[in-house]
C-alpha cells in the first residue's frame, strides 16, 4: 500500500514538472503558423484551421497564418 502511494506521488510530481516546463515554452510568441490541413478546401478540418488562424491573428498572438490543404488517404497524406 505504501509503495502504491509513493508511486502515485512520484507520478504526480513528474506530471507537475512536465506541465510547468511546457507552460514556460508555450508563453513564447510566434510570428507565423503554417496549418497543414488533412482534408480538402471547404471541409471541416479546413474550416477549423482557418477559424483558428483567424482568431489567433485577430487577437494579436500571431502576425500571419498560412494554410495548405492535403487531401487523400483519409488525412494520412498530411500526417
Amino acid at each position: 500500500m505504501l509503495k502504491k502511494l509513493i508511486s502515485k506521488q512520484t507520478a504526480l510530481a513528474a506530471a507537475l514538472v512536465v506541465a510547468t516546463s511546457f507552460g514556460a515554452t508555450s508563453a513564447q510568441a510566434a510570428d507565423s503558423v503554417h496549418f497543414l490541413i488533412p482534408g480538402g478546401a471547404g471541409g471541416g478540418w479546413d474550416g477549423t484551421a482557418r477559424g483558428t488562424g483567424e482568431a489567433l491573428t485577430k487577437s494579436g498572438l500571431l502576425d500571419s497564418a498560412s494554410y495548405e490543404n492535403m487531401s487523400g488517404g483519409g488525412g494520412g497524406k498530411a500526417i
